[in-house]
């Protein structure tokens, strides 16, 4: 969702960029498959790459349509069907009533950074009198009642199954059943509870059950989970990743698996070498972290370890799965931040090199991958990270960011930008590292951080690399289209 003019800007940047990539795809790209039979391996990954874009595309297009709508003042009326629904209508309001963050700052005595971490966590922090207060200021009001239950039909008890083995309502409409509009037969219901048998590795009875208690969906990954992961809904919405992976390993077997790389000199040197099949730009020294993002998965894809990108809300921020012992490493973030992609999948790809081949247990660990964690293992997982982009110099070019600030925080901000392009390191990976290490001494400088952070398609960087390394074609018509599913949308 855009929240403000500098956010609208970037999205309509991100959409001409998406739109001309699209544009050149169909233009090289002349074969279609209709169906399953004597599939074109290039066909499919085009169908792939095509059906990703065009998504993407609507996405953005509907965020800056409804941007543009509420800035002309031609909505006058928000729909809020559940709790969930509230926060974003308050940052709709906002911008319908022509406030800016600061505006509505100031409306509540409250400084703009406190709205600002307010909208960016969806009001999460925010007492129930806080966003009266906000409602007062935003002078609306919120009418509504409460639907009763239904007769139920066989999807409506189907959806009910779901939500009972720890799916949300947004999960289930926008990722496991997305298609079911329309679907009133039994051969169409049957068709959707194969597919969902198949990815969740559940049998069908259990999901046709209404009678049999939910059965728990445990499953064999390393997991970095967010804060407020509910363990049900973790464990669902890990359950439906790990069935991705099984599809992707399913699809990468001819993929050759390389040794595990040993340190994390080793690593950069790698990376070092995938940079020069890129066209970098010897006059900016400190390159992009969306750059340094694509070399990475690179360097990962080479070693025999796919990476899925994965954006729905919620649950973890990285995975690391093992089938038939092969590794796939699952990405998942909201943000656009190519820095915050990049020290995820560094952090993961320790775990994956760390591994002895003893057994996996489930892995469920608290915090944001980059924040300071107390367990040893994250703590080595995210120095080997930052030993990896500062190039082993992590605590050096702290210090000289230290000394630059005369040892202020507050004074940090102003010197990260010219520290970073002296110790040639990106922004914001700096600016990020920089919040990790304050974390460790109970200081949140996340929101500074933020505010240094690049915008690039991560997720569309993370999916494109992976589509050359899919052998499509190996793949039944289900799994097929459960992948195409998941990396188009």
């Amino acid at each position: 969702m855009i929240r403000n003019e500098r956010q609208y800007r970037i999205i309509s940047s991100q959409r001409k960029h998406l739109a001309d990539a699209l544009d050149e795809l169909v233009g090289s790209t002349l074969t279609t498959v209709e169906d399953g039979t004597d599939i074109d391996q290039a066909a499919w990954k085009s169908r792939i790459a095509r059906d990703s874009l065009a998504s993407e595309i609507a996405s953005l297009d509907e965020e800056l349509q409804e941007y543009e709508l509420l800035q002309r003042g031609v909505m006058h009326s928000l729909t809020v069907s559940s709790v969930r629904d509230l926060p974003d209508a308050l940052v709709r309001a906002r911008i319908a009533s022509g406030l800016t963050q600061r505006d509505l700052a100031e409306r509540l005595g409250l400084k703009e950074q406190q709205i600002q971490k307010y909208e960016a966590n969806n009001y999460a922090t925010a007492s129930l009198r806080r966003i009266q207060e906000v409602m007062d200021a935003l002078d609306v009001r919120l009418a509504g009642g409460i639907d009763l239950p239904r007769t139920a039909t066989p999807l409506s008890q189907l959806k009910t199954r779901l939500r009972q083995l720890g799916f949300d309502r947004q999960m289930i409409d926008r990722r496991l059943m997305r298609d079911s509009n329309g679907i009133t037969g039994a051969a169409g219901v049957a068709q959707i509870i194969q597919r969902l048998s198949r990815l969740l590795d559940v049998p069908m009875a259990v999901l046709t059950s209404d009678s049999e208690p939910a059965p728990a969906l445990a499953t064999a990954g390393w997991f970095k989970t967010s804060r407020s992961a509910a363990q049900p809904a973790l464990e669902a919405y890990s359950r439906y990743a790990e069935g991705l992976a099984k599809i992707v390993v399913r699809a990468t077997e001819g993929l050759q698996i390389l040794p595990r790389p040993g340190t994390a000199r080793e690593i950069r040197e790698g990376i070092e070498t995938a940079l020069d099949e890129f066209d970098v730009d010897d006059a900016e020294p400190a390159m992009s972290s969306a750059l340094l993002l694509k070399a990475t998965l690179r360097y990962v894809n080479g070693l025999g370890i796919p990476v899925i990108a994965l954006r729905d809300p919620g649950a973890f921020h990285g995975a690391c799965f093992f089938h038939d012992g092969r590794p796939v490493i699952v990405l998942k973030q909201t943000t656009d931040s190519p820095a915050r992609w990049l020290a995820d999948l560094l952090h993961e790809l320790d775990h994956i090199r760390s591994e002895t081949g003893s057994g996996l247990r489930t892995w469920i660990e608290l915090g944001e991958i980059s924040a300071w964690n107390e367990a040893p293992e994250e703590q080595h997982a995210n120095d080997f990270a930052a030993d990896i982009l500062f190039s082993g110099r992590a605590e050096p070019v702290v210090n000289q960011c230290l000394r630059a600030a005369n040892g202020s925080v507050q004074r940090l901000k102003s010197v990260v930008r010219d520290v970073a392009m002296q110790a040639e390191v990106p922004p914001d990976i700096l600016a990020n590292y920089l919040a990790y290490r304050l974390g460790e001494q109970r200081i949140n400088w996340w929101g500074t951080a933020s505010t240094f952070q690049e915008s690039a398609s991560s997720w569309r960087i993370v999916t494109d690399e992976l589509i050359p390394l899919l052998d499509i074609g190996s793949l039944d018509a289900v799994d097929r289209e459960i992948l195409i599913d998941a990396l188009a949308s």
